[in-house]
């Protein structure tokens, strides 16, 4: 039942300092390990598991069978016609099981090929044992992989698979990598860096049977000039089953206090920095979750599809949760998850039917929007029929809900397997809007707040406490304090307590990587965490994020514009797919830099008697389109009820999809707003009239 105004609160403030607040679970100490205590390092994970869940499926993953190429016509980027490109789809297995004793097995196996291949001497120190980096798509074996590093007492760095030459060069040299682990995809770009990463002996690599064995042999040839060699992970488990070695054997494991992983960051306000995470800080983080989260999965029966990036910390935590909690993954990638996107077998969400997923804002933001425009295609009637069920939906009681939901909305829910019961976003704030409408016609969405540097646990939400908006109750392993910022208006004094966000506890990391300059910006003196995002406690304890310290711009009549608040409103324009608000220095009101939805705004525009033509490309150079697109983002700022200064000046057009591929997103779907205001600074200055 949802205790949205009681009397129960999310977070209770401390006696001794009621600046301090901390999860209602955990008023009297922070939580840092598991209540059994089965799990102290994260090299405990699988073991324990194994031991409490035994046979029972933890993941399945699925294979892929064949590879299909297809000859695609698509718009050229400058609109001037379109050309051909091929395009691979794949054809995939049905869904494989996997056992908790088989995770714990394939771990102690790939452990025990390491010792036996010389990669690492249990006699030596784990403080001086060699560093392995993962450059992998998301997959069983990336865990197994982590896993078996982290039996070993191996410090594990991450790597994004959408790295360029520089970022994957630079990621395997600061941090002096030995080992790495690479999906058989990136072995192209692996092979480029290799010869410059001088102290990388050993790789390993899975897909076999897909790789492309010229640069596995281009990539060994190096390595042996190393005394090292490049494996298929098959060999390695091969070798591992046949050599076989119990934990005695393996050597001292890590302690709670050793390094785990140097994560780094997805450069959405700047350059990427390793930050520092301790077996004990991502141990306190996972207790945390289970602990407030425990009671609400059910074992038998749910399924987590698990595809965001795991060398990103929100699908590292909600994995490794989801493990201890005994609720079986399914592995997936965002390329095979519809049936559109693969040939001769079901998608993803058809072959797994999960009952949870997880993403990022923009990828529910599209979802939404893509959503819309199925419904806009249908005619008049059709669009305004799902309009009143959403809002019947909301109002009328049950059982009429649940009719709507039967009638109206079961082909929606279809298209995720039909069985999905909760959304979880993690990674940015969610519009309202799109919370509303997806909550309404696909599952509850539940927001959660985390940072790499607390191991993606801060707050989550729970039914008890849900609230719109809202990102959910403290977590039992940290506690927190809004820090004023006066010149902002933001001040533990309002009616709702606002300020920096500032976070303390055993789930909160030791520090950056080489970075002692940015360790002593980031912590008080009494250790206290400034994340640079702005916080308000809701009455009922919840806290909501407003913004970031980084993204509230002075603009020059003197007021604030708070951006990453204010384009959570225009998200809800549905003729927009990406928008990042820009307001320089000597702005009065932001600009708009805008990729449109496509098919939305073609409907729009043969709806408004305005000739819909070409693509983005083209419309990049319309006069009449920048302005209907201008007006229709006006008219979303009047519902939203933004403020002269939040009332966009001007949109700027442009004609590629914005991705990480062309840096104009991070790997993790966040604006870089650095490059945006780059690439578009002569557009930005002209409609300023500079």
């Amino acid at each position: 039942m949802f205790n949205l105004f009681g009397k129960k609160k999310a977070t209770v403030q401390l006696k001794s300092d009621p600046t301090v607040r901390r999860s209602h679970i955990s008023p009297d100490g922070l939580v840092s390990v598991p209540d059994d205590e089965g799990v102290k390092t994260m090299a405990d994970i699988f073991s324990y598991t194994a031991m409490k869940y035994g046979d029972k499926v933890a993941c399945s993953y699925r294979d892929i069978t064949d590879v299909i190429e297809e000859t695609v016509q698509v718009p050229k980027h400058d609109g001037s016609g379109t050309e051909s490109k091929n395009w691979k789809y794949f054809t995939l297995s049905p869904p494989k099981p996997v056992t908790h004793n088989q995770l714990d097995a394939y771990t102690s196996q790939i452990a025990s090929a390491l010792i036996h291949l010389g990669v690492v001497s249990p006699s030596t120190p784990v403080t001086g044992r060699p560093r392995a980096s993962i450059y992998a798509d998301t997959s069983m074996y990336w865990q197994l992989c982590s896993q078996a590093f982290a039996r070993l007492g191996m410090v594990i760095t991450t790597a994004y698979t959408t790295l360029g030459e520089d970022g994957l060069l630079t990621s395997l040299l600061e941090p002096d990598v030995e080992v790495v682990f690479c999906g058989e995809a990136q072995l192209g770009m692996m092979g480029k860096v290799v010869g410059k990463a001088a102290k990388v002996k050993w790789v390993i690599y899975d897909g076999e049977q897909r790789a492309d064995q010229d640069k596995v042999g281009e990539i060994g040839k190096i390595l042996e000039t190393r005394k090292g060699r490049i494996l298929a992970l098959s060999e390695v488990m091969a070798l591992g089953e046949e050599k076989l070695l119990s934990r005695e054997q393996m050597g001292p494991g890590p302690t709670p206090d050793d390094l785990f992983c140097i994560m780094y960051t997805s450069g959405s306000t700047g350059p990427p920095k390793g930050v520092l995470l301790t077996h004990a800080n991502m141990v306190a983080s996972l207790a945390g979750a289970v602990k407030l989260w425990g009671g609400n999965f059910d074992i038998k029966t749910d399924l987590l599809l698990a595809y965001l990036p795991l060398a990103h910390i929100l699908e590292q935590f909600l994995e490794y949760t989801f493990y201890l909690l005994g609720v079986q993954l399914g592995y997936a990638t965002v390329k095979t998850l519809l049936d559109d996107s693969v040939r001769n077998c079901k998608g993803d969400f058809a072959a797994y039917r999960p009952t949870l997923i997880a993403g990022v804002p923009a990828i529910y933001e599209m979802i939404r929007k893509g959503m819309m425009k199925k419904i806009a295609d249908a005619g008049p009637v059709v669009g305004t029929v799902f309009s009143l069920a959403v809002k019947g939906k909301q109002t009328l009681p049950w059982p009429f809900g649940a009719v709507i939901d039967k009638v109206l909305f079961a082909k929606v829910k279809q298209a995720t397997g039909g069985r999905l019961r909760l959304a979880v976003c993690g990674g940015g704030a969610l519009s309202n809007e799109t919370q509303h409408f997806l909550g309404t016609v696909l599952a509850p969405m539940m927001q959660g707040y985390g940072l790499t540097e607390t191991c993606g646990m801060a707050t989550i939400t729970t039914p008890d406490f849900w609230l719109p908006g809202s990102v959910g109750t403290l977590g039992p392993s940290c506690e927190l304090k809004l820090h004023d910022q006066p010149e902002l208006g933001y001040v533990s004094t309002n009616v709702r307590p606002q300020g920096e966000i500032w976070l303390r506890g055993p789930n909160v990391f030791k520090g950056y990587f080489k970075r002692p300059e940015l360790d002593a910006a980031a912590f008080t003196p009494d250790g206290w965490f400034k994340t640079g995002d702005i916080g308000q406690i809701e009455e009922n304890g919840t806290l909501t994020i407003i913004d970031r310290v980084k993204n509230l711009i002075k603009l020059q009549n003197g007021e604030y514009l708070a951006l990453d608040k204010t384009e959570s409103v225009y998200k809800a324009c549905d003729v927009t797919m990406m928008l990042c608000l820009v307001a320089p220095p000597y702005a009065d009101r932001p600009v708009a830099v805008v990729y449109p939805h496509e098919g939305n705004l073609r409907h729009h525009l043969n709806a408004a008697g305005i000739d819909a033509e070409g693509t983005p490309a083209t419309w990049a150079k319309s006069e009449e389109i920048k302005n209907y697109v201008l007006g229709a983002m006006r008219e979303t700022a009047k519902i939203g009820k933004l403020s002269k200064a939040e009332t966009i000046r001007d949109v700027i057009m442009t004609t590629e999809e914005w991705s990480p591929d062309n840096k104009l997103l991070t790997p993790t779907m966040k604006l870089n707003r650095a490059e945006i205001a780059s690439r578009y600074a002569r557009e930005i200055a002209a409609a300023y009239g500079r």
